[in-house]
């Protein structure tokens, strides 16, 4: 009979390459995403939370970033909740370089605003 701990999916961390892992401050974690197949972005800013159904790999997505054609970077997060507990539309910035987006989206990580834009 399996223990009720036993159906719990590992955190996605356990299964990144150690240098995937941009930053990790124990909650949230910016991961980039480059080389992965599939993937849409050049990374991802990734907030810990308990395993569920919407979160399988106990981490909900919060923003990404990726390089657009004309070689500017294209960062989105999500946006807070609003008085009736809904999220708003995400917020969309451009930015100069890679670093720019990676940066802005680390340090508003807790106040979903992504900070100073092109």
């Amino acid at each position: 009979m399996d223990k009720p701990h036993s159906r719990r999916s590992p955190e996605l961390l356990t299964q990144l390459p150690r240098e995937s892992v941009l930053q990790d401050d124990g909650e949230h974690m910016l991961v980039s995403t480059k080389g992965v197949e599939g993937s849409r972005s050049d990374g991802i800013l990734l907030r810990r939370c308990v395993f569920s159904l919407a979160a399988p790999l106990s981490c909900e997505l919060l923003g990404q970033y990726r390089q657009v054609s004309d070689g500017l970077w294209h960062a989105s997060m999500r946006s807070g909740a609003r008085d009736d507990g809904a999220l708003g539309r995400p917020q969309v910035a451009i930015y100069a370089t890679e670093l720019d987006a990676l940066v802005n989206l680390w340090a508003n990580r807790r106040r979903f605003d992504l900070g100073t834009r092109l």
